[in-house]
């Protein structure tokens, strides 16, 4: 290190003044199943000073992943006193305009650099480190900071949050961004420690994470929560879980009274926090227990901090602004001005400009705040920057967006713009109404305004929206239906990911932040969905269907072999039995039975992950009408030809109004009946609040207490003087839907040990029937001992198909196999009759397709006829 200085590592690293007499044993950072102590960090940081041998203090790019060997480097840079500029994966522009020294590449496979002959720029002695003032590496502007911001904000920091050295942290942020740097460097200096890890937060292996580091503090931007509410917020209870904190951006207040409450039933703090790059990382926080009462507050300063509200002018005409005039009664709203030692030294626009020594003195937000004074909290109401001025008409961004979002009732929309006219980026909505609806509010010609409904929703590395890629995308696509060039090719894995999405589940409105789950995929869509990617990216993870689109990257490809959940052999299995049971050809009974397990498994997995409500009714609606519908079409046609069904049938509440004996065709729908039933009860039982609550703290527990009620029900007070037809009724064996729900949620080995008892305990003896018992328990057990089979493609590929079609095969087989076996005999006709099934799956899964494409289409060519007209 040189000498003559003192280094921001003494202060990360050594013993800082929160942990002083704390030996240089305790551990620093956590990564894999080892753990880095305090003086180790020191050799390996003095190692990668040799290493990089640098002659000069110099300026570095350093890019690479959330990893030990990047933090190292990192720290190595400060401790040896040359300038790191943060870089994500595109750094070409940093480079093009910086000229660095040396380009560094540190991530789990290592340490590369690739040095520059040219002459080193001048430097600042304050001068630290170098970040984009937005996340994006195509910035050229930078934000320059000194070591007493640093440190000065990594100390407030663990002063608010109350770190201390039993803290553990985690990187669920990039560390070239500014707030997941700032979580290692606030842990650092209290002695905490931080567990390194690139993974999703809705990965399973974050979730694995967190319990093997013992992780108490967990850090996110709104973008992250939304993509945990999506897939479960179960997976971030930890017992060791202390904090949940959120800054990046504004989280609408229902989402912090949301998280606020998860957190308080959690035995946890959440903490909401106001900041930017300039400010080094934070400027405010919101205290937990005035959150209850302002959810929507910034909160107070930082500690060494402080703001000041000054009137905002428009500086066309000297006056105050619209949103200033308004609040006449109120003179403490205007442009929230920071204060305090983290404060950068000021922008970099320029190679000459790193010379410079502090050009600023306080920070300027661009943020319009009012004071609360009865709970001394401050609230942002708004943005100078987000007002434009197209056609002479001053418009606030954010107040227009909130106002098309509440009239297109949709959170998913983004305005923005500039001096030439307005963007509206909404996915899948209505562009002719929100264009009309836009022009009405805002007294612009419709010409100035663009709506792109066709893009995604696009966001920084930091979740953060990326206004100018937004405002590009739109108007590239409006230059394309005009007849001008196509702006570009998307790229390959990401728009066939798309496509598979798409087609399968017929969605015109696939964003990259959008799940399997989050768009509606249930049991009967996964199988083909699964197969697809899989050749699209090779072997899928386990929880692939809670990933969000845009994780969803290729793997290594199996050649010969592909893995398949076990749910879909299950279903062929059960299938197979139905069909031959109904047919004479073999008696196999208890394969719907097995079935309805099934049923409960993909419930489990599908439609309870989904956390808002709405959402989660919307997506059971859709699959029992993915059932249904099919189902009451086909028997509508019988009926038209003759058939001996009745009325009850056709409503699907025949295995209670039907007849007492179980003959004839009045009996052949009860499992369509059934799962249509314990679906919808499910959906509505989920809606209710406490249960609700309930159902996310203690899935086992409320799997395992619905499936204790659902017993109750298959006692003789419950028999409706029929015992025979109580195993077709639902009231009598909704508790093999229970028993599926339940084997879903057995995710450790002790609850898969009981599990397994409980299946045993509750089949056996129901039928009276030892082998129909046998079938359902083995089948199950199957599906215990292994999630997925590896089995080879082409037998893979037809057994997804059969599980696909394996409802239509159900639906449809009562009508053929009679004929097929006057004709064929029945050993004969059993084959054709399954094929007869999957052909019906086929024709009506391409007439879907079909009318959902034609749907499509006519929307996008509103859409685009409407932007012409513009």
């Amino acid at each position: 290190m040189r000498s003559g200085l003192p280094t921001l590592t003494d202060a990360f690293v050594g013993l800082g003044p929160r942990v002083a007499g704390r030996a240089l044993d305790t551990v620093a950072l956590r990564t894999g199943d080892s753990v880095v102590t305090r003086q180790d960090l020191g050799e390996r940081i003095a190692e990668r000073i040799a290493e990089l041998a640098l002659p000069t203090r110099s300026m570095v790019v350093l890019q690479g992943e959330s990893s030990l060997e990047w933090a190292v480097t990192y720290l190595a840079l400060l401790a040896d006193r040359h300038v790191p500029l943060l870089a994500g994966d595109r750094a070409e522009r940093l480079v093009e305009s910086w000229s660095p020294a040396a380009v560094v590449r540190a991530d789990n496979g290592g340490m590369t650099m690739d040095r520059s002959d040219v002459e080193p720029t001048p430097l600042h002695p304050d001068l630290a480190l170098l970040m984009s003032t937005s996340g994006s590496t195509g910035n050229p502007k930078l934000v320059r900071l000194s070591h007493e911001n640093l440190v000065s904000n990594a100390s407030s920091i663990a002063e608010f949050l109350a770190l201390s050295p039993d803290d553990v942290g985690i990187t669920t942020l990039p560390l070239h961004y500014c707030f997941g740097l700032s979580v290692l460097h606030s842990h650092l200096i209290a002695g905490a420690s931080v567990a390194l890890t690139s993974a999703s937060v809705v990965d399973p292996c974050f979730a694995d994470a967190l319990a093997e580091h013992g992780v108490t503090n967990i850090a996110g931007v709104p973008h992250t929560y939304e993509l945990i509410e999506q897939a479960g917020p179960e997976r971030l209870r930890v017992p060791s879980l202390r904090l949940l904190t959120q800054a990046g951006g504004r989280m609408a207040p229902q989402a912090v009274e949301r998280w606020n409450d998860r957190a308080c039933s959690w035995g946890a703090e959440f903490v909401v926090m106001y900041g930017q790059t300039e400010a080094t990382a934070r400027m405010a926080y919101l205290p937990p227990a005035i959150a209850t009462r302002r959810p929507g507050a910034i909160g107070v300063p930082i500690p060494g901090g402080s703001f000041r509200i000054e009137p905002v002018v428009d500086p066309a005409d000297g006056e105050l602004t619209d949103e200033r005039r308004h609040d006449q009664d109120d003179e403490t709203v205007g442009e929230l001005v920071y204060s305090g030692p983290n404060v950068m030294l000021g922008y970099a626009c320029e190679p000459s400009d790193l010379s410079l020594g502090r050009t600023v003195e306080e920070l300027r937000t661009g943020d319009l705040a009012r004071f609360h004074r009865d709970d001394g909290v401050y609230e942002i109401v708004g943005r100078t920057a987000r007002f434009v001025k197209p056609f002479g008409l001053r418009i606030d961004l954010d107040a227009l967006q909130h106002d098309l979002s509440e009239f297109a009732e949709t959170a998913d929309m983004v305005v923005t713009g500039d001096d030439d006219g307005l963007v509206i980026c909404a996915p899948g909505a209505c562009a002719p109404a929100l264009a009309g609806e836009a022009v009405g509010r805002t007294g612009l010609p419709s010409a100035l305004v663009t709506v792109d409904t066709d893009s995604p929703i696009v966001r920084t590395d930091s979740g953060k929206f990326d206004f100018a890629a937004m405002m590009r995308c739109a108007r590239a696509t409006t230059r394309t239906t005009t007849g001008n060039p196509d702006p570009g090719p998307t790229p390959h894995d990401a728009a066939s990911i798309a496509a598979v999405f798409a087609t399968v589940l017929g969605r015109s409105d696939v964003k990259p932040s959008d799940t399997f789950v989050s768009l509606g995929g249930d049991s009967l869509s996964y199988i083909e969905c699964s197969f697809r990617l899989e050749a699209v990216l090779g072997r899928l993870p386990p929880d692939w269907h809670l990933l969000p689109i845009g994780r969803l990257s290729p793997r290594r490809r199996r050649r010969h072999v592909v893995a398949v959940d076990t749910t879909v052999l299950l279903r062929v299995a059960g299938i197979f039995a139905i069909v031959a049971t109904h047919m004479g050809l073999r008696f196999t009974p208890g394969g719907a039975h097995l079935m309805l397990a099934v049923v409960g498994y993909n419930l489990s997995r599908f439609l309870l992950p989904i956390e808002h409500g709405r959402a989660r009714l919307a997506a059971g609606l859709r699959t029992a009408g993915r059932v249904a519908v099919p189902t009451v079409l086909w028997v509508a046609a019988g009926l038209a030809l003759g058939a001996n069904f009745g009325v009850g049938t056709l409503l699907l509440v025949n295995n209670y109004v039907g007849p007492r004996s179980h003959a004839g065709d009045e009996w052949h729908f009860w499992f369509i009946e059934i799962f249509v039933h314990v679906t919808l009860l499910i959906t509505f039982v989920s809606l209710v609040a406490p249960v609700r609550r309930f159902e996310r703290r203690r899935p086992y527990l409320t799997a395992l207490v619905a499936l204790g009620l659902l017993l109750l029900l298959r006692l003789d007070w419950a028999w409706m003087n029929d015992w025979y037809n109580l195993r077709f009724r639902t009231h009598g064996v909704a508790w093999f839907v229970a028993l599926g729900w339940l084997l879903h949620q057995s995710d450790t080995r002790a609850k898969r040990l009981f599990t397994t008892a409980l299946v045993v305990a509750t089949v056996w003896g129901f039928f009276d029937y030892a082998p129909r018992e046998v079938f359902v328990i083995g089948g199950l057990l199957v599906l215990v001992a292994a999630r997925e089979v590896v089995l080879p493609r082409r037998f893979a590929q037809l057994m997804v198909v059969l599980a696909s079609a394996s409802m239509w095969i159900y639906i449809t087989h009562f009508t053929f196999w009679p004929p097929l076996v006057d004709a064929l005999g029945v050993r004969l006709a059993y084959v054709p009759t399954i094929m007869l099934g999957v052909a019906a799956w086929a024709v009506a899964e391409r007439l879907t397709r079909l009318v959902v494409h034609q749907w499509t289409h006519r929307q996008v060519g509103l859409a685009r006829h409407d932007v012409r007209i513009a």
